[in-house]
């Protein structure tokens, strides 16, 4: 019988999953109590997660840090 090897599948997140946790996050850290401060909140997570989703990484990488850059490189 033949040995059959798989790579595991790396965890995807999507926009909704992205902005359901930082949702999440924030209400845990900052005590967010009312219905419409937790849809706002919601809703500008799931806008900026979705808008990264669509954004090229290679104009990503120059957000980061210098010291952060430079370990992509090596």
């Amino acid at each position: 019988m033949a040995d059959i090897t798989t790579k595991p599948t790396p965890i995807q997140r999507n926009p909704l999953d992205v902005a359901t946790e930082l949702t999440q996050l924030h209400i845990r850290k900052f005590e967010v109590v009312t219905e419409e401060d937790i849809a706002n909140t919601f809703a500008k997570y799931y806008a900026l997660a979705a808008k990264l989703n669509r954004t090229h990484p290679d104009s990503l990488v120059n957000l980061l840090p210098e010291e952060i850059k430079s370990k992509l490189k090596k």
